[in-house]
Parts: C-alpha cells; sequence; structure tokens
C-alpha cells in the first residue's frame, strides 16, 4: 500500500519505458501475441520484456515507434 499522503490518481506519472509499453498495448486493446506479430518479435519475447526479463532495447523502441506511425495512417 502506498505510503505517501494525499497522493491522487492524477498526480501517479508512467515511472519508464516499460510501463508505457503496457500502457500503449492496453490502450490499443492488444494481446501480447497481437503486438508482438506486429513488431516481428516472439510473444515470449515481449512478455520477458514486460516482466523486466530482458531489457527494452533502442531497437525495440525503434520497432514501436513505427507501429505508433504506420497506426495514425490507418
Amino acid at each position: 500500500m502506498m505510503q505517501e499522503q494525499n497522493i491522487r490518481f492524477r498526480d501517479i506519472t508512467i515511472d519508464d519505458d516499460v510501463e508505457r509499453l503496457m500502457v500503449l498495448r492496453k490502450r490499443y486493446n492488444l494481446r501480447q501475441y497481437e503486438l508482438a506479430n506486429a513488431l516481428g518479435v516472439s510473444e515470449n519475447y515481449l512478455g520477458a520484456i514486460e516482466n523486466r526479463v530482458n531489457p527494452l532495447t533502442k531497437k525495440m523502441i525503434r520497432k514501436l515507434d513505427e507501429y505508433l506511425e504506420e497506426m495514425l495512417w490507418r
């Protein structure tokens, strides 16, 4: 449980890129296997990133940026 006093929901920020990835996936209502397929990686690899077993690399961030750009043009 959080110990901080007077914290509100709007005060909570995204701490890092892994959380940002999970928020993105949920915002677009994508399952791990769907996003993994769109990015050209395995579901296990994406899951390992979300579980912080594997790092979120610059290459993966570029793939995510390309995916988002493609989503905007649909």
